[in-house]
């Protein structure tokens, strides 16, 4: 094996420089969930890191679990994926454990990235714990065990996939977990905050210190009007920052112990810079005070006050201080379609057309969520190995004719995105989804 630990680049990439790197988000997993196909054992793992070689993928995140984790874990209270029960979804995942008796999925992938000279990225959910009994498999004990560290809606109702980070206990739950994965030997580390936004709601443990300081109740604020929630949403935000910053000096305390490097990446929405404080996520200040080394963006419209995309400004941030911004297509549509054939619901110009506004804006590299079912498309191939060249992509999006589809068209968007908009400011309109 190649002892040679491939260094993940954090360096802006020059703007004159025409290909950029692809990276896959892979849940090896997720494939033969989708598409109900057998799984044979172990050697899955190689076949997927294989598979986004072949396609010229040669850099991968690689999913480390959300509420459970998806690897061989040695903190007392972790729970490995499935150990509880094989229910996901009303779906059999005991292929999962199978394989998880045999081999480590974490530590095989890093040892075939190794061989391959391909950094490899740890990637955990960073607020999505399920909680319902048909999703057992993925959901922690520490969220059966902790309800009441449960969210709380606007309306006082219990969010039972989400925790409240304005508690210690959920804190250093998931450092814990994030330090592990560091020690194991990934490259970096990509927190996604995708799953699941907002990340902060309404927990007393946010509540009541705000109103003690502000002498005003956030349940009770009834505005249209952004700007009458700046207060609410920045210090809901300040909170988050408290972790990264808590997590960046641990990420740097351990990084000495083991003699490299370890990034920090965070997989955040597309969105407006006020609707990304409402959702908890300061990026400004987490790039300005050195707390991670780049974005990643999931094309992500999520509410109705503001359903548009932010490339530019996202970007923007990322390179005034220094940090990297990748771009990201989704699998929406893709993966939905629940075929590996294309039947119609597929054209090629929306996909190049998004990656060309994203290069426009000035991204660095290109991330293709869920890689490890797109690889196994035949269809995409031709479209998805040409995706890291800025120049023929400008050429493909404007030689192809644009198809009929509609305005609402989802191809390439987030997994959970939601067109009308699954949140807003205005409880009238969306009940518990209020931010």
């Amino acid at each position: 094996m190649n002892s040679m630990k491939p260094k993940f680049n954090t360096t802006p990439t020059d703007s004159q420089i025409q290909h950029h790197p692809v990276i896959g988000i892979s849940e090896w997993m997720c494939y033969y969930t989708n598409y109900n196909k057998p799984c044979s054992g172990p050697e899955v793992i190689d076949q997927c890191i294989d598979l986004h070689q072949h396609w010229g993928i040669n850099h991968i995140v690689w999913n480390c679990g959300r509420s459970v984790v998806d690897y061989w874990s040695d903190l007392p209270n972790a729970t490995m994926q499935c150990v509880d029960s094989h229910l996901v979804g009303g779906q059999d995942w005991s292929f999962v454990t199978k394989i998880m008796e045999k081999i480590c999925p974490l530590r095989q992938a890093i040892s075939l990235c190794r061989d391959r000279n391909m950094p490899i990225l740890g990637r955990l959910g960073m607020n999505r714990h399920y909680g319902s009994a048909d999703y057992a498999g993925v959901t922690s004990r520490f969220a059966y065990d902790n309800l009441h560290l449960h969210e709380k809606t606007k309306l006082g109702n219990p969010v039972p996939h989400r925790l409240c980070y304005a508690t210690e206990e959920v804190q250093q739950e998931r450092i814990d977990i994030l330090l592990e994965i560091q020690r194991i030997g990934v490259d970096g580390l990509v927190l996604d905050f995708c799953r699941q936004i907002p990340i902060l709601m309404y927990h007393p443990a946010l509540v009541d210190p705000f109103i003690a300081k502000h002498s005003v109740d956030p349940r009770k604020i009834q505005s249209r009007n952004p700007d009458d929630f700046q207060q609410w949403f920045q210090y809901r935000a300040d909170v988050l920052t408290g972790f990264m910053k808590k997590l960046r000096q641990a990420v740097q305390k351990q990084e000495k112990m083991l003699g490299y490097a370890c990034p920090i990446i965070t997989r955040v929405p597309d969105n407006a810079p006020w609707l990304m404080i409402a959702f908890g996520l300061d990026i400004e200040r987490w790039c300005a005070k050195d707390l991670i080394d780049g974005l990643m963006l999931s094309p992500f419209p999520l509410c109705r006050d503001d359903p548009g995309h932010y490339h530019a400004y996202h970007v923007e941030v990322a390179h005034r201080h220094n940090k990297i911004c990748i771009g990201g297509i989704g699998s929406k549509k893709l993966i939905e379609s629940g075929t590996q054939q294309n039947t119609g619901f597929f054209d090629p110009q929306p996909v190049y057309n998004w990656a060309k506004k994203q290069y426009q804006a000035g991204v660095d590299a290109i991330s293709l969520y869920q890689s490890e079912t797109l690889v196994r498309m035949d269809y995409l191939k031709e479209t998805l190995t040409a995706i890291g060249d800025q120049k023929l992509v400008a050429q493909r999006a404007k030689s192809m004719p644009e198809p009929d589809f509609p305005s609402d068209y989802t191809i390439c968007m987030d997994w959970h995105t939601n067109v009308p908009g699954q949140h807003s400011i205005d409880v009238s309109q969306v009940g518990d989804g209020a931010l």
